[in-house]
């Protein structure tokens, strides 16, 4: 039964119609001002190895310098948690959302190695709890649902994809599955205006945002479905040995700008030396998948390599923002790796599944995942269910293996 008896939840009901409008502004800011750093930095994707900028380093060194005294100055805490956490919590503190919005859109404005699930979260989130404070919501349930509806609302937006914002956060969120047509529906109408006005003013969108050669389902997909499952396990396992090992030498240097110069620099190296690894990843994914035939084996497993120390270093620079983006990218790779390795696995089925298995393995949101593996690369609904056993299988193997609790930090 639905709560429209409760004052709270009919007063959401309304609300959610301007918690979606300032979801889809914030977007729309964020969007506009990384699109611009994004743009004038990095330009175009491109391939050849050691063909960046290298101006990048000392950009993205003194990038971190900048956030470190951002933070500094508004009192932001060294260890922050991360986008998937805010949204297992379900609640953003509204005193500290701008600056932590400000300093992750500076983050992506130079280029860090991040996505923009964390201030699109945070602004979201954070809206939603001003209101649930402002309309006096006492009931800690009550409260949730309305930062989780400004949470919909922003994802709805950026991703353009308003029913997967709206079942993400409600696959992630701590309200109890017996209430979850009820958490539901609000997160729906915030995610949809959201999208309404992001969409109505960019026109972007991220359905079929890949070019993958067309895919035609076949049973024997269904056991591909299971070796791309382990496969992303396998990479989870190096992307973990990698963040452990780069986490365990930046804790070395105590100094928090000398930390942060650091490892911003050697972002910008990185970027440097391969390009492919710049910024949060979706234009360069979308260059990988567009040449697929002409990436050899070898470079995209240094991209792969490249990536997941940028994505850490990011991090441990205290750049700000989210791991979605960067994680897509990591699986999407993995996925044009399995298809070259063995060509039988269609390559459309090896993207779309690596991208919903790689953070699937590790985010209980596995119906998001799957969903948006599928609609980004356009399988169609054939996909479905390979992609379904990709994920499965690489979240049981995880568990197993003990990888969630060693990378669900960094998220």
């Amino acid at each position: 039964m639905l709560p429209v008896s409760e004052s709270w939840y009919r007063r959401l009901l309304l609300l959610a119609l301007v918690i979606g409008v300032g979801g889809g502004v914030a977007a729309l800011i964020f969007s506009v001002v990384t699109g611009v750093g994004l743009d004038v930095f990095f330009g175009d994707p491109t391939s050849e190895p050691w063909s960046g900028e290298w101006w990048w380093i000392p950009l993205l060194s003194g990038g971190a310098l900048l956030v470190a005294a951002m933070r500094r100055w508004w009192s932001v805490q060294q260890k922050i948690p991360g986008a998937v956490a805010f949204a297992r919590h379900g609640w953003v503190d509204p005193s500290s959302a701008l600056s932590l919005f400000v300093i992750s859109t500076i983050s992506l404005f130079v280029g860090a190695s991040l996505g923009p699930s964390f201030a699109i979260i945070i602004a979201g989130g954070g809206m939603g709890a001003w209101l649930a404070d402002r309309s006096s919501v006492a009931q800690i349930g009550a409260r949730n649902e309305y930062a989780l509806a400004g949470m919909a609302g922003g994802l709805g937006a950026i991703f353009s994809a308003p029913l997967f914002a709206s079942i993400m956060a409600s696959e992630l969120s701590p309200t109890p599955k017996k209430d979850y047509v009820t958490a539901f529906i609000p997160q729906l109408i915030a995610a949809t205006v959201g999208y309404v006005i992001f969409f109505g003013l960019t026109g972007k969108v991220m359905l079929d945002a890949f070019a993958v050669p067309g895919y035609q389902y076949e049973n024997s997909h269904l056991l591909y479905g299971i070796v791309l499952g382990v496969f992303s396990v396998l990479v989870l396992t190096v992307q973990a040995l990698i963040g452990n090992g780069l986490r365990r030498l930046v804790k070395l240097v105590t100094n928090p700008f000398a930390r942060a110069a650091g490892a911003g620099a050697v972002v910008g190296l990185i970027a440097f030396a391969l390009p492919l690894t710049a910024t949060g990843g979706s234009s360069q994914l979308a260059y990988e998948t567009g040449n697929i035939t002409s990436l050899g084996i070898g470079l995209l497993a240094f991209v792969l390599v490249g990536k997941m120390a940028a994505f850490t270093l990011s991090q441990e620079a205290g750049f700000l923002g989210g791991p979605v983006f960067p994680i897509l990218f990591i699986g999407g790779t993995a996925g044009i790796v399995a298809h070259l390795v063995i060509p039988d696995i269609p390559a459309a089925l090896a993207v779309a599944a690596m991208i919903a298995a790689v953070p699937g393995a590790t985010i209980g949101a596995p119906v998001s995942f799957i969903l948006l593996g599928a609609g980004v690369v356009g399988v169609g609904i054939g996909g479905l269910a390979p992609i379904g056993i990709a994920v499965i299988t690489a979240h049981l193997a995880a568990w197993s293996l003990q990888l969630f609790h060693e990378t669900r930090e960094s998220m």
